[in-house]
Order: C-alpha cells, then sequence, then structure tokens
C-alpha cells in the first residue's frame, strides 16, 4: 500500500489511455508549497463487485537538504472502509506515512516516479493505528531492487489532451486532461502477475499535488477493478504531521541478490 500511494500523488497510480498528443511535464511544487494539504476519496470496486473506499489527506510538510540535494517531507493519513448497501464499514487502522521525497520526482514527466523508485523515498516513517511509528531508511533502494529481483518490467506513458472544467466536492476548476496506459509483469515465485491500467485524471495548478478527479480501471491477470476518485476540501497552509512520537528504525534491508538471486 505504501508504493501505491504515494505514487498516486506523482500520477503513476494514473495509467491513462488514448492517442498520444503531447509529452506530459508537471511541476507539483508551484501549486504545493510547505504547509498545504489535500483530502481526496477514491472508491474501488474490484471483479465480484465487492466496493471500498479510502480517504486520504495528503499534507506537503517542508523542505530538508541532505547531502547537497533537496528533499520535501510528505505525509498520507489514511482510513479505508469497506462500502455494502450504500454503508460505510471501517476496514483496518488507521494508517500514517511520512515519506522524504527528493525534489526531482515532483516536477517534469511524472513517469519518472516510477522509472526511477531508487529516487523515491530516503526515509519513510510508517504508524498504523496506536502502534510505534517504524523508520525504514533508503525504501526507494529496496523497492527497485525488490522489483529488480522479481524480474518486473514497469512501463507508464502520460499524455496531456485537451482541457475541461469539473465540479467536485471541493468546488469547480479548470483541469487539464492527462491521459495514458500502464503496465507492469512481475514474477512471485512460481506465479506471473500481469497488471495493464487506464484510466483519465483532470489535473489543476490550483490545488495542492493537482488531482481534482480521477476515474479508470486496472485489470491484474485478466481480473478488472476500477476506481474513481475526487477531491473533498483543501487549503494552502496549516498541515501538521501526525505522527508525534520519536520513531524506531527499522532493520536493515535485506540484500535482494540473497533473496531472489543474480
Amino acid at each position: 500500500m505504501l508504493i501505491r500511494s504515494f505514487l498516486s500523488i506523482f500520477f503513476v497510480s494514473i495509467l491513462l489511455s488514448s492517442p498520444t498528443v503531447s509529452a506530459v511535464e508537471i511541476d507539483l511544487l508551484s501549486s504545493t508549497p510547505p504547509g498545504s494539504w489535500s483530502v481526496r476519496e477514491e472508491t474501488t470496486t474490484d471483479h465480484k463487485g465487492r466496493q471500498t473506499v479510502t480517504v486520504t489527506k495528503t499534507s506537503m510538510l517542508g523542505k530538508e537538504e541532505r547531502n547537497g540535494q533537496s528533499y520535501f517531507w510528505m505525509e498520507m493519513a489514511v482510513d479505508s472502509y469497506k462500502l455494502k448497501k450504500g454503508k460505510r464499514k471501517k476496514n483496518g487502522d488507521r494508517a500514517i506515512i511520512k515519506s522524504l521525497v527528493a525534489e526531482s520526482l515532483l516536477k517534469g514527466d511524472p513517469a519518472n516516479a516510477v522509472q526511477n523508485l531508487r529516487a523515491f523515498g530516503e526515509e519513510v516513517i510508517i504508524k498504523s493505528g496506536k502502534n510505534k511509528p517504524m523508520r525504514m531508511k533508503g525504501a526507494g533502494g529496496f523497492a527497485q531492487g525488490m522489483l529488480q529481483g522479481m524480474g518486473a518490467e514497469i512501463k507508464y506513458d502520460f499524455q496531456q489532451q485537451g482541457n475541461e472544467t469539473v465540479s467536485v466536492p471541493a468546488g469547480e476548476f479548470d483541469t487539464v486532461i492527462l491521459r495514458g496506459t500502464g503496465s507492469t509483469e512481475m514474477k512471485i515465485v512460481f506465479k506471473t502477475i500481469k497488471v495493464s491500467s487506464a484510466s483519465t485524471a483532470y489535473y489543476s495548478k490550483k490545488v495542492p499535488f493537482g488531482l481534482v478527479k480521477v476515474d479508470g480501471e486496472s485489470t491484474t491477470n485478466g481480473k478488472t477493478s476500477t476506481h474513481s476518485a475526487v477531491l473533498l476540501e483543501y487549503g494552502s497552509s496549516g498541515a501538521q504531521s501526525e505522527i508525534t512520537e520519536v520513531p524506531e528504525d527499522m532493520p536493515a534491508m535485506p540484500n535482494m541478490k540473497d533473496l531472489f538471486g543474480g
């Protein structure tokens, strides 16, 4: 869930489809100053018609310099619900994910966030429910090594097509339409997992993190699910971390070659 959640910020989970018009160039920092925040609600329907709702508050907490490079602390607080007959039932504890993200991943082609996982998450702090927060260093390198060890091949393409005025609970926005496709294939033990996705995102420079609305579908080994997300509310100041305790360090990550060979 950690990788999927943060990549969605950079439109990595927005795997879009339609003919090529122009390359996508995004600068999330222009609309997302430190202190800004947004709340999105996403409804997912699986291949059996079962539905879940995820409400995510994403906050830009501040900038930090490390080893001569610029990073930004970002945090996501995630609440998940099962949806049945129009009623919500809490599904697990509130999860808080705080990550130190390289500035380079917040600008340019959003596909870079997938293709350059080593730069993703220089440091990640995770808190679930009432458990103590845990810190993992070098999360991006671990994620990239794990995918390489599983023989994962990731392909994403993002294109920009037109404009549209969109109304969501947070208000009415003039947006840029982003479309494209994405796929990945990996092998876990003796099973090959193939995922392909297609969706449409509506992006605005007026809101933190840019996302106003997203609609799409994802197919995993022939089983298709759909998702739809909307912006509920947002603000340009006041964001604070919900993790107040001193985190404990996770054990060092194993060498992927030892786990998967190679």
